[in-house]
């Protein structure tokens, strides 16, 4: 049983490192797309039609890539949240499924008596 748990918790690392792996390398390439085609198109005007439009597309490229770059982490961010979210509703369901299904039985009586039992038990006797 220890085997499958440490093999558990490897596939657990491994498939966490190449998500995070996977999320840079789609956050480069969301950011360095815009950026690539907006110089390509921009050069392209430059020699084509002896326009100055490649500063100005470069600065349109770098602020959509910005954009899409903040949009990409602002949804990863969400979807963490609500996955924690979930594991923390789950875990709280469980515990009061495990509350409402646990049979508690009632404290039992001490067979023996204190001293004040005892004087309690003769005072109601006597009267």
């Amino acid at each position: 049983m220890c085997k499958n748990r440490k093999w558990g918790e490897r596939l657990g690392y491994k498939k966490s490192v190449f998500q995070s792996l996977a999320m840079v390398t789609q956050l480069g390439l969301c950011v360095l797309t815009p950026i690539l085609f907006c110089v390509f198109v921009g050069n392209y005007m430059d020699s084509r039609y002896g326009t100055k439009t490649l500063v100005f597309l470069l600065i349109l490229g770098t602020l959509g890539g910005g954009r899409g770059a903040y949009m990409m982490a602002k949804r990863l961010i969400d979807r963490e949240e609500k996955e924690r979210n979930r594991e923390r509703e789950l875990m709280i369901r469980d515990v009061l499924e495990d509350q409402e299904n646990s049979v508690t039985k009632p404290k039992t009586p001490g067979r023996i008596r204190t001293c004040r039992e005892e004087t309690d038990i003769e005072k109601d006797r006597e009267v």
